[in-house]
């Protein structure tokens, strides 16, 4: 008998404000990050879901969905999950420079996520000055990275350039950044040319989207703005 054809390495993002993902396998589970508003989600909540919180700021939480939620999470610890379309692994990390790194109840948390072929992490609102190699070695090779890079609740900023220095620690192939604003955004498309923009908030992306070296891409309301001071490429014409 031929084998079957296998199912092409690709993932659907929806993105719905601060740091809310929903990250869908191809064949359909998903897994929730940082929801902070349920009313946003493409549909409701089921057993099928997976939920991620990285940390507990109210844009990034909330307790009554987390309470509720009928799916298998991971709440701001560390620790592993898997189903048998995604693979999660919660790192510690830290919102501000000077926190401890814990393994539950720190300031913030890094989820590693292998679905649909390809690897994701979500970086919640990591504020630490620099990875340690036991991080940088537990991220592995990054397909996408999802990250804040302007946080002034996190020191970070275009002055000092920390979200743009952590993401080039981690080289991943596409960086989507949440937290950000003008200044922030005008340095990453300096670092990562030319930079690219979705007018959707629903995005399917392929390995083959992907090149060798770092693209950068604004989804989300940010775009609008973003667009009347920045020259960007739409992603799907490149």
């Amino acid at each position: 008998m031929p084998s079957a054809t296998p199912l092409p390495a690709c993932v659907t993002l929806v993105y719905e404000g601060y740091a809310q993902f929903e990250i869908i396998a191809p064949a359909g589970q998903r897994v929730l990050v940082d929801v902070y508003d349920p009313q946003k989600l493409s549909r409701p909540a089921d057993s099928a879901d997976v939920l991620l919180t990285t940390h507990t700021h109210w844009d990034h939480v909330n307790d009554e969905f987390v309470t509720a939620f009928p799916g298998e999470q991971i709440f701001v610890r560390e620790g592993e999950l898997q189903t048998e379309a995604v693979r999660i692994l919660g790192i510690a990390s830290a919102h501000n420079a000077g926190d401890a790194r814990k393994p539950e109840g720190g300031t913030n948390y890094i989820f590693r996520i292998d679905i649909g072929g390809l690897r994701i992490v979500h970086f919640g609102d990591t504020g630490q000055n620099a990875f340690t190699e036991a991080q940088l070695d537990a991220f592995g090779a990054v397909d996408i990275a999802i990250s804040q890079i302007n946080n002034p609740y996190s020191e970070m900023n275009a002055q000092n350039g920390k979200g743009i220095r952590l993401m080039e620690q981690v080289n991943p192939r596409l960086v989507i950044p949440t937290h950000l604003n003008l200044d922030t955004v005008k340095l990453a498309i300096s670092r990562w040319p030319p930079g690219f923009y979705t007018p959707d908030t629903t995005l399917k992306i392929c390995a083959d989207d992907l090149g060798e070296g770092t693209q950068f891409l604004l989804m989300g309301e940010a775009v609008e703005t973003m667009r009347r001071y920045v020259d960007l490429e739409e992603w799907g014409n490149r």
